[in-house]
């Protein structure tokens, strides 16, 4: 029998971040008079309280039932019957046990009867549901992103007559974006809708590996005609499953056979002449699209990390009961070093995901007090806009970063779950396999690792260029003196700040010596700000850029390792029995970026022949 345990309160990792790394008393003065009125708080110490009693109700759900039934989940499939999508079970009753706790309504406005909360405030519900049972988790997420599109873009008649619904847990809804044959190629989807002479559309098209496929709100990514091309033509539709008079809308057509997560929904689905509405303005559809996009990439940060905490407390249990030559598993030293790596990079993942989601959080209320509320001053006014700015930074430094890591360490650390479980871990007796199983959608759906990589690279190439002067100052070594020695730590992420520059300098010594037919041998610092010059003004129109294509990755992992190692230190300075964590992580991260640094600047021959066959790439 599983043991039972309350999922917030047995995780003191968990308790750390939420109630420190959170920024609670920014949130609180961006909070609207409406939601403080809706969930009876009049200061930030109350507004953290009342989260965190949230939390903890839901924590103990899911380290209860929720997680009891994952077993049973995985196994009992999920039917398409007549069109109609059936639920087992198991998964029913995990659903109705969450939505008794009322997770329907979480982050919805309390104007629509919702109980509005920062998605930070969400993020821990992610980790510990997916810590519980995948599947479930999926099951009852569907709410409030969706509600927020409408609330955000729709109209006033669309918010009232679907967010209650979805506050309720009456409706559920789906992101209708990926085809069957385009991908992350979304200026390439054929979806189309048709304007009708009384403004409604309809929709043609179909989509593929939809989520949720068979909830009753679809937000639907489309053309705003046949033949549109470009991302500019691109229309966020609103599609219901089934018309006012109980006939189908839009089919689904297929429910996928996945490796994992087989009590959740993925569905094909067919649109032909479904009735639609369009959300917002025409053409602004890809916009709204990634507005829904990083909030969720920051979501899947947290499912990655609930299944690190699940892996390593299970590896943790088996190699300490597991013996072999008269002792533990766990006390032989290369499995003493695995278990301090998967506990190292988990806790790693959380602190640089929990920066990322307060970020966002802080982003999105900042933004809507600004529309929401007329009555500030001009100096009040300004104050919001350079909270929103500074954090809007953030958001887009740690979004891909947070996705990548957990994503691809989800997959790392279950897989050494398997592998620490030996023959065991092999079989479906333990749950080792069916971990690694779960874990392998978290580098695939909401953006894979690679589109990150590009995302990252793209904007770190960007922000050289806007501030060439602290990077090469940096880059070029010219500003470690001012690291104190006594500080360990700091000196340490200076020459990790270091080594990424430098192979930053390296990429942008290949870029202009592809592009310009530049023979460049000594790099002074005027000499680099040329290139960074010429970067800036001629990158768009560079013919070559698979010196930067190729090593997107590379430089998505050192700045990983950078952006991690500030998060850890900043943890210390709270909590300085923490100091272990971010020794590790610097001790660990150094020589990998060395590495990663002279696979950037040597430039492999071998790699270089074959792809000289290649066509070159667009950024």
């Amino acid at each position: 029998m599983q043991k039972k345990s309350n999922y917030y309160t047995d995780n003191s990792d968990l308790e750390f971040h939420f109630e420190q790394s959170i920024d609670w008393n920014t949130l609180f003065s961006l909070a609207t008079d409406k939601d403080k009125e809706t969930l009876h708080v009049s200061n930030a110490k109350e507004y953290k309280k009342l989260f965190v009693d949230l939390i903890t109700q839901v924590g103990e759900v899911a380290g209860s039932t929720i997680s009891a039934n994952q077993i049973k989940v995985s196994k009992q499939d999920l039917v398409l019957k007549n069109g109609e999508v059936e639920f087992p079970p198991a998964m029913s009753e995990n659903v109705q046990v969450l939505m008794g706790v009322g997770v329907s309504a979480i982050g919805i406005a309390g104007r629509f009867d919702g109980l509005p909360s920062p998605v930070a405030a969400e993020l821990p519900l992610v980790e510990m549901l997916y810590r519980a049972c995948p599947s479930t988790y999926l099951n009852v997420t569907w709410f409030a992103p969706i509600a927020r599109i409408i609330d955000a873009f729709g109209s006033e008649e669309q918010k009232l007559r679907v967010i209650p619904r979805l506050a309720s847990g009456e409706w559920s809804g789906n992101m209708a974006l990926t085809e069957p044959d385009t991908g992350s190629d979304l200026g390439a989807i054929q979806t189309y809708g048709t304007l009708q002479s009384d403004g409604s559309w309809k929709l043609f098209g179909s989509k593929r590996f939809i989520t949720n496929g068979c909830g009753h709100v679809s937000l639907v990514l489309g053309k705003g005609k046949k033949g549109a091309a470009g991302l500019q033509n691109l229309n966020l539709y609103l599609c219901f499953r089934t018309n006012d008079n109980g006939t189908r809308n839009y089919e689904v057509t297929k429910l996928e056979e996945k490796t994992g997560l087989h009590g959740s929904a993925t569905c094909e689905l067919k649109y032909e002449g479904s009735a639609a509405e369009l959300i917002g303005q025409a053409g602004h559809g890809f916009q709204y699209m990634l507005h829904l996009m990083n909030e969720a990439r920051v979501a899947v940060s947290f499912q990655g990390i609930g299944i690190m905490e699940e892996v390593f407390r299970l590896t943790k249990d088996y190699t300490q009961q597991r013996q072999t030559w008269g002792r533990p598993i766990a006390q032989h030293e290369m499995v003493a070093e695995k278990l301090l790596d998967m506990e190292v990079t988990l806790k790693a993942a959380r602190s640089i995901s929990f920066q990322a989601g307060n970020a966002n959080s802080i982003c999105e209320m900042a933004a809507k007090k600004l529309l929401e509320n007329k009555s500030m001053t001009d100096q009040q006014r300004q104050e919001v806009k350079d909270i929103h700015t500074k954090n809007l930074r953030r958001v887009r430094r740690l979004t891909p970063l947070v996705k990548y890591f957990s994503g691809e360490q989800a997959v790392s650390n279950a897989r050494m779950c398997l592998q620490l479980h030996g023959g065991y871990g092999f079989t479906t007796e333990y749950l080792a396999e069916w971990w690694l199983r779960e874990s392998l959608i978290i580098p695939l759906y909401e953006g894979t690792t690679q589109i990150q990589a590009l995302m990252c690279l793209k904007d770190t190439l960007k922000n050289v260029v806007r501030r060439p002067t602290s990077f090469i100052e940096v880059a070029l070594g010219l500003s470690l003196s001012k690291i104190s020695e006594r500080d360990h730590l700091r000196r340490k992420l200076g020459r990790l700040k270091q080594e990424f520059n430098g192979a930053l300098v390296s990429l942008i010594v290949q870029l202009v010596r592809v592009n310009v037919r530049s023979n460049i041998s000594n790099i002074s610092p005027l000499r680099l700000r040329k290139m960074i010059r010429t970067i800036a003004k001629d990158l768009v129109k560079f013919e070559n850029l698979r010196p930067a294509l190729l090593n997107a990755e590379r430089i998505t992992e050192m700045k990983i390792a950078v952006c991690v190692a500030e998060s850890l230190i900043a943890d210390v300075k709270v909590d300085s029995t923490r100091n272990w964590i971010a020794e590790r992580w610097l001790n660990k991260a150094l020589p990998r970026v060395i590495m990663l640094r002279a696979e950037i600047e040597m430039q492999e021959p071998v790699l270089a022949h074959r792809l000289a066959e290649i066509p070159l790439g667009k950024m």
